[in-house]
């Protein structure tokens, strides 16, 4: 049996990864074996309540990546994603790092760097990107010019716990997926706490747009044609443990690591030029 580690209880992404691989055991010879966090505080009841089939809670972070064979990182900060990204590494396990992947471009490209210089292989970040619909809106990019393309979901600027970075990180990495890693410049408008990025790329454009009043991501491609998608989000930790057990099987990255580097930048310029102006 192939044993996972996880390091953060707080959130529910824990939750729903016990679930997929111990409940419904949808990756025969997966396991999500071990848990380790310093971000909550449970009783071992309330671990037990909460995270389904979990073989041992570790007392260390270091105990917790000795035992595992691989390790996900689903702390909610992003700012506590280097240290123990570059620990999992040091230690040569493959490593998924939850969004957001980090909070600053520098951290972003310390991790890669540490990820391509001891040959680990790293995937994270935004699970809908990985969503199996966003495959067949990229054959369609492939095969129509498309000026302007739009994504739209929820965030809000003014969350007291950061939670900006953690929601806005789901559209700029589907910017990333749909649209490169080499965007030029970003405008941003606000109209309360709705915000909207103008992306621009050499031929494109892409539009990402944040408000509270939305369940869904909503991609829109304008051009000769437009089409409008509604993404059902139910599947998208299967489809992130997916990619993660493709990687770990094959020792290949499913996302260019440039990708991960841009979507903190970008996510960096939205944010510095949303708090540079009066609104």
């Amino acid at each position: 049996m192939y044993k996972i580690g996880c390091i953060g209880y707080a959130g529910r992404h824990g939750e729903f990864f016990s679930k997929v691989f111990n409940k419904d055991k949808l990756f025969p010879g997966y396991s999500f074996s071990y848990m380790f966090g310093e971000d909550e505080v449970l009783s071992l009841e309330q671990k037990k309540q909460r995270f389904y089939g979990i073989e041992h809670h570790c007392d260390s972070v270091d105990e917790l990546i000795e035992k595992s064979d691989a390790v996900m990182i689903l702390t909610i900060p992003g700012e506590s994603h280097p240290g123990y990204a570059l620990k999992v590494i040091e230690a040569g396990k493959p490593v998924f790092v939850d969004k957001p992947f980090s909070t600053t471009f520098e951290d972003a490209c310390t991790i890669v760097h540490a990820a391509r210089k001891n040959n680990v292989p790293l995937f994270g970040g935004s699970t809908l990107r990985h969503l199996k619909k966003l495959d067949e809106i990229r054959e369609l990019i492939k095969t129509e010019d498309f000026p302007f393309i739009s994504i739209s979901y929820r965030a809000d600027p003014e969350s007291p716990l950061g939670l900006y970075h953690y929601y806005a990180s789901h559209i700029s990495e589907i910017c990333m997926s749909l649209c490169g890693a080499d965007y030029k410049d970003v405008t941003v408008t606000r109209n309360g706490k709705n915000i909207c990025a103008s992306v621009k790329y050499k031929n494109q454009t892409a539009v990402l747009m944040t408000t509270l009043n939305t369940r869904l991501v909503n991609i829109h491609l304008l051009g000769e044609n437009s089409y409008s998608f509604d993404l059902n989000q139910d599947q998208c930790y299967v489809d992130g443990a997916g990619k993660f057990i493709q990687m770990i099987e094959t020792g290949i990255p499913p996302v260019p690591y440039e990708e991960y580097c841009s979507c903190v930048k970008l996510i960096q310029d939205i944010t510095r030029k949303m708090n540079s102006q009066s609104w």
